[in-house]
């Protein structure tokens, strides 16, 4: 009869056929069998950790810097719920994962067993596929399980990629008895390689819809104010036909800060829209045709500036779901953005002449503005910290912004024309729980250095990842700025409410992180000023290990500087 161990090799092969390399492991019991399957794999790399949260944010790191899917693996109970974040993030933003959780036979659930929950379906919307493995019996026809491991492998990688899940329901004994460990299956491997699912090569063509093409050439004909957003998720081959088809039509191009088009310096690419959008004159001078390439972007502002209805709004994405905050979209396109560009960039266009100087002229403006607000400043602040570590970063770094502060800062105060490596963050969903761990699964995936920036409250989240930081094989540059509490709530109106800001809102914390980097045997700094700031940067991106640089600032302090800096700019403008 087969067993637990023959399914679980079965698994384990056939994900490796189909070119999943990455596990990653949280130590369990009723997971054993698909354990061992992997630890005794000869393609299998894997991670090992502790904290299932941190493991399946690593998953997601990983699969952020390859597009291929890492495998979770965990043991039965509340283990399982533990990857709901990330699966989530995974879902929302498009990242492929699979999930094998071991699980309790049908007859220990709902009777008081140990260990014991409602496992399938856990995940509820958020998974592309949740299939059930009942425990192997003598009715266990293995050619099954091959399809359904190829059939998650498809759905997670495939048109719509995301996380998909198997739940694996073993009954003991869950190992056979045997004398001594063995790396030798106990299945027919070379069945296996016959009935293995052919899905490695699989891909999904995505055809340019003729009519609706025509009815953006159409009203892009009659549009004098024209305007391009590049959101998020967007690649860099389709960014290159995106500047084209700017360069082709004329038109400005606001790039999401995780575009790498906002760190560069083309001279149609405004990159301080953000912060240029605070001016009141910009508020009346609205675009009347949009083109959003991608997903959606950072910045409220621009969104607020957006909501109008006299707007024709096209949505061009390579993803099915429905990018629409402001419910204005006139046309949603789900095609190839290299496509879609090439049928747009045939044509010509009449628009008015002064629409893109206009906002050249501003970018020029706010750059010079920002530059001499920020370039001499000595004291360490949360916009100098970002304006500097722009120009800073190594080109062979991927650069991770946390949420909340972290990527508002760099979108609105980043020089441009310095760092030219990848940019990512958590946007799907956008919360602050496990992000040290996505970098450093970033790290594992892309195998280069990653620099973090990241408030305090977003590390101290995810403080036992610092593990996977401590054994990454890629250096984690961990710029951590401790406000001591929750810094983003100072620009919300519950500012105002006194009595409730501080202990429900501000929730100060009066720790220091040393303590956390030396627990985990990590490098730690702690900058007095900004040129400490700098020099301490630039050694730790010429070394071969991990640091946490924690930099001190006052949440009272930001808060007015950034309306300094926003009044400034409203002078200016």
């Amino acid at each position: 009869m087969i067993t637990n161990l023959d399914v679980a090799q079965i698994i384990i092969e056939e994900l490796s056929r189909v070119g999943v390399t990455q596990f990653i492991i949280s130590p369990g019991s009723r997971s054993t069998p698909l354990t061992v399957a992997i630890a005794r794999h000869p393609k299998a790399k894997t991670v090992v950790h502790y904290d299932e949260r941190g493991a399946a944010f690593f998953a997601l790191g990983y699969a952020r810097a390859t597009s291929m899917p890492a495998v979770l693996v965990c043991t039965s109970g509340t283990a399982v719920a533990n990857y709901y974040p990330a699966v989530i993030e995974a879902s929302m933003d498009n990242i492929p994962m699979i999930i094998l959780s071991a699980d309790r036979p049908p007859e220990l659930i709902d009777v008081g067993a140990n260990q014991a929950i409602f496992q399938q379906n856990i995940y509820g919307v958020y998974p592309r596929l949740a299939l059930s493995l009942p425990p192997p019996d003598a009715g266990t026809i293995a050619t099954d399980i091959l399809t359904q491991v190829g059939g998650l492998f498809e759905a997670s990688t495939g048109e719509h990629p995301g996380p998909v899940h198997l739940n694996c329901q073993f009954r003991e004994p869950l190992l056979p008895e045997r004398i001594g460990g063995s790396d030798s299956p106990t299945y027919d491997s070379e069945w296996v390689n016959n009935n293995s699912s052919d899905v490695s090569g699989s891909s999904t063509s995505l055809p340019l819809p003729a009519e609706k093409l025509q009815l953006v050439v159409q009203s892009l004909e009659k549009s004098k104010r024209g305007l391009i957003i590049v959101g998020r998720s967007v690649s860099n081959v389709c960014t290159n036909s995106i500047l084209h088809l700017s360069e082709t039509l004329d038109l400005p191009v606001f790039p999401d800060v995780q575009s790498k088009l906002r760190f560069g310096d083309h001279p149609l690419v405004i990159n301080h829209f953000d912060l240029a959008l605070l001016s009141d004159d910009l508020q009346l001078l609205k675009p009347d045709f949009v083109i959003h390439f991608g997903r959606a972007f950072t910045s409220k502002r621009l969104l607020d500036y957006l909501d109008d209805s006299n707007i024709f709004y096209a949505s061009v994405k390579e993803t099915p779901e429905r990018i629409d905050p402001n419910h204005q979209v006139s046309i949603e396109l789900q095609t190839d953005m290299k496509e879609f560009c090439q049928g747009l960039g045939s044509n010509r266009i009449d628009q008015d002449d002064q629409w893109l100087p206009s906002w050249q002229r501003i970018e020029e403006q706010t750059g010079i503005s920002i530059s001499n607000l920020l370039k001499d400043e000595s004291q360490i602040s949360e916009p100098g910290t970002s304006y500097h570590l722009s120009k800073l970063v190594p080109s062979n770094h991927a650069l991770m912004l946390a949420n909340s502060m972290s990527i508002r800062e760099m979108e609105m105060f980043a020089s441009t024309g310095h760092f030219e490596g990848e940019i990512f963050a958590n946007r799907g969903a956008s919360g602050i729980d496990g992000l040290l761990a996505t970098a450093a699964g970033y790290g594992a995936g892309s195998e280069r250095p990653v620099t973090i920036l990241m408030g305090d409250l977003a590390f101290l989240h995810d403080l036992n990842s610092l593990q996977l930081i401590k054994t990454a094989q890629q250096p984690i540059i961990m710029v951590v700025v401790n406000n001591d509490g929750g810094g983003i709530f100072s620009f919300l109106s519950i500012w105002n409410e006194t009595d409730v800001f501080e202990p429900f809102f501000g929730t100060p914390h009066g720790l220091t992180l040393e303590h956390a980097a030396s627990m985990f045997g990590l490098a730690y700094s702690n900058p007095a000023d900004m040129d400490a700031f700098k020099t301490t940067y630039i050694k730790a991106t010429k070394q071969a290990e991990s640091i946490l640089i924690e930099l001190v600032t006052d949440r009272i302090e930001n808060h007015r500087f950034h309306q300094q800096i926003f009044e400034s700019l409203r002078e200016s403008s």
